[in-house]
């Protein structure tokens, strides 16, 4: 035999008398015979003593009472928070004269994106000098008006003219007042004309100070998309820029609509991604939908959550796990500690000189721990580790040996 094979045995041969020792620990002295088979098949108890509990290997933990929450799990996508992203477009008719942004920067509020030149701004520009003109001849004939009421009123008091000459200065100055005042709102619009395109006058009437239009980020974010390029003809609408905040986003799910009762916006949540196993995320609901999809028959529910060092990526398919109800008291044991024989599902319950096979009623299980709906106290004692090998033993005392 080569030596390869040599020690595939030794390894095996080992395995055997380890089990076998573990079996004989296990099964202690023979219980008394009954017309049922052993005491421990007739009563679902084994009788084990501390040196089997070591061979074998078995650790007993108490049930606990833990505090759960009802969770309802659905299959998410992760989007941007439209609340926080700006689809930028251009407002006049023109072409891109520069791009100042690439995807991936990092840009604040206001920052200039782009440039556009456009017959726009030179029209605006026209509008506000030729306000601006009006406003001064105006202002010209106010002082003048005035300066006529004065010497009108000079000459009232030296009695050189009557008093209708004076009356009609006097309404020659009201006029001229009038008329300043929408020669002055007149400017005023010709200035929110140019600050509507992103320039400001400065009280330049030549327009020289501010020919191209800026296309500024209304937001402090990523520049996710640039949409043109220098020398882009564009239109009212035409989309340029898509600029978001990352550090929150959105989680959208689907739940059937037979589970609608157990969701609602403000409950918490938690979000999972196959990117960081076993890592959860915090979000709540903001919003369940108010129409069922005809096809899948479910209805989507929005989750917001943080995502301040952007690990999270929009598009990532992700679970979301929702609470669907109010915090209630369980008992619970570890998942190991749970069989399944034939159709009852069990724990091995410590009595003294050995464990007491219980039928219980699972629940769901969360983190490792089963809840256990009925059959159970929080403060017994039940094995865990090495559990499987007590199930082992009922099952071979209940099978019939052969003659």
């Amino acid at each position: 035999m080569t030596l390869p094979g040599r020690r595939v045995w030794a390894i095996a041969l080992g395995v055997l008398v380890v089990a076998v020792a573990a079996w004989q620990f296990l099964r202690g002295p023979a219980p008394p015979a009954t017309e049922g088979g052993t005491a421990e098949t007739a009563t679902g108890r084994v009788a084990v003593d501390d040196k089997g509990r070591e061979a074998a290997g078995i650790v007993v933990q108490a049930a606990r009472s833990v505090t759960r929450v009802d969770r309802l799990e659905a299959a998410a996508v992760l989007a941007l928070d439209e609340a926080r992203t700006a689809r930028v477009g251009s407002m006049v008719e023109g072409v891109i004269v520069a791009t100042r942004a690439e995807v991936g920067d990092s840009v604040r509020k206001d920052a200039v994106l782009g440039e556009i030149i456009s017959e726009r701004v030179h029209e605006a520009w026209a509008d506000y000098r030729k306000a601006v003109a009006e406003r001064r001849r105006l202002t010209g004939e106010l002082e003048f008006a005035v300066q006529s009421e004065r010497r009108a009123l000079r000459l009232f008091d030296s009695k050189a003219i009557s008093s209708q000459e004076v009356q009609r200065t006097q309404a020659n100055r009201a006029a001229s007042e009038e008329l300043l005042d929408m020669a002055q709102t007149e400017v005023r619009r010709a200035e929110e004309a140019l600050e509507h395109l992103g320039i400001t006058n400065a009280e330049d009437p030549s327009g020289e100070s501010g020919e191209l239009i800026p296309v500024r980020a209304p937001l402090s974010g990523i520049v996710l998309e640039r949409l043109v390029t220098a020398g882009t003809g564009v239109t009212p609408g035409t989309p340029l820029f898509v600029v978001s905040d990352l550090s929150s986003l959105w989680a959208l799910a689907e739940v059937d609509e037979t589970r609608l009762s157990s969701v609602a916006a403000g409950r918490p949540a938690d979000v999972r991604v196959s990117a960081y196993p076993g890592e959860t995320f915090p979000a709540h609901v903001t919003f369940v939908g108010d129409i069922v999809n005809p096809k899948t028959r479910r209805v989507m529910v929005r989750c917001a959550l943080q995502n301040p060092n952007r690990r999270l990526k929009p598009e990532m398919f992700a679970s979301v796990m929702l609470s669907s109800g109010e915090p209630r008291s369980v008992v619970a044991v570890p998942a190991e500690a749970v069989h399944q024989m034939g159709t009852e599902t069990v724990v091995f319950v410590e009595t003294p000189g050995g464990f007491e096979r219980r039928v219980v009623v699972p629940g769901p299980e969360v983190e490792g721990l089963v809840e256990i709906a009925q059959g159970l106290r929080a403060g017994e004692r039940v094995a865990t580790t090495g559990s499987f090998l007590l199930k082992s033993q009922l099952l071979k005392a209940a099978t019939p040996e052969e003659g």
